[in-house]
């Protein structure tokens, strides 16, 4: 398979003014502290980690709706950053998100028409109206949205019918990528099975290529190839999906998928589990050196002097 997204050393810096009467010197919010990797046509990456690791931001990042700090990313072999303004949107319609919350991503006075239409006003202007309208309908279909349901508002709908809503205008352009940003989190536990199913299908038919972010790693492990595991704003591992559920290399990786809930009760309060210790360090005053190291079972001396330098285990 080609590589449709390369990410290289990506970084996101948020400057926070001082606090204070004498406002001191303003600090430096590392969300996103040097990220790297590759996405092949037709695969999805699974994003994984608690919250304020830069699981979104990452995202946002490469989609150009934050502000890159240092770092490059390439989409089907261009490099975005050089773009201007008018290049750069040409290419816009090529990535596209699905929102967290369904019904709070739709806006609540337009109907099911126009919001899916939207992106093809945006980008596709000179479309008439009734090719528009064909297309809005060809997607409704392909997300499991019914016909009658096309002059309907947002309130008018369930959750999950909502996130079909926001699927169905991300992927109305026909985009080779699609960011999902927790997309299933504010879901029932069986209608994300159902969207996810859709994902899966709708990847399938069209050859996207998928960031999935989550924190539910059961739900990754379903829908992912690859699963990069995120914590304070650097990447800690990534694998294949079978080869970090089975043997993950970081403790930190270990900790999340010994928390996964197992359904058999007796396995479940058998289970040998240590919870991870402390809570997650701000990343304005990250530890020094390893920045895992204050709730690492394995930490020694030198992991305060000195940060783990990312290395090769298995080739992918």
């Amino acid at each position: 398979m080609t590589t449709l997204l390369h990410v290289d050393d990506l970084k996101v810096h948020f400057r926070l003014p001082g606090e204070g009467v004498l406002r001191p010197k303003a600090k430096i919010l590392r969300a996103v502290d040097g990220i790297s990797f590759n996405l092949k046509a037709g695969e999805t990456l699974g994003i994984v980690g608690e919250s304020g690791c830069g699981k979104s931001t990452l995202a946002r990042g490469i989609l150009g709706l934050v502000s890159i700090t240092a770092g490059n990313v390439w989409l089907a072999g261009t490099e975005l950053g050089h773009l201007d303004m008018r290049s750069l949107r040409s290419y816009r319609k090529n990535m596209q998100i699905v929102f967290q919350d369904p019904l709070a991503s739709l806006d609540p006075r337009m109907t099911v028409s126009e919001i899916i239409a939207e992106p093809l006003q945006v980008f596709e202007p000179r479309l008439g109206k009734e090719a528009r309208r064909k297309k809005v309908q060809s997607i409704m279909e392909q997300v499991g949205l019914l016909p009658n349901q096309i002059n309907r508002y947002p309130h008018e709908f369930s959750g999950g019918q909502c996130q079909r809503i926001g699927i169905a205008r991300a992927l109305v352009l026909k985009p080779s990528l699609l960011v999902c940003d927790e997309p299933v989190s504010a879901l029932d536990v069986s209608i994300q099975a159902q969207i996810i199913n859709l994902l899966l299908d709708l990847q399938e038919e069209m050859n996207l290529s998928m960031l999935f972010i989550a924190h539910d790693l059961s739900v990754v492990k379903q829908i992912s190839h690859r699963v990069m595991v995120m914590y304070l704003g650097k990447m800690v591992e990534t694998a294949s999906r079978d080869e970090l559920y089975r043997n993950p290399s970081h403790p930190y990786t270990r900790a999340l998928i010994d928390a996964i809930p197992i359904p058999d009760p007796v396995i479940e309060r058998n289970k040998h589990f240590s919870p991870l210790q402390g809570d997650l360090p701000s990343p304005l005053s990250p530890p020094s050196g390893c920045s895992f190291r204050t709730r690492c079972p394995r930490a020694t001396d030198v992991c305060a002097t000195e940060a783990p330098v990312p290395r090769e285990i298995i080739p992918e």
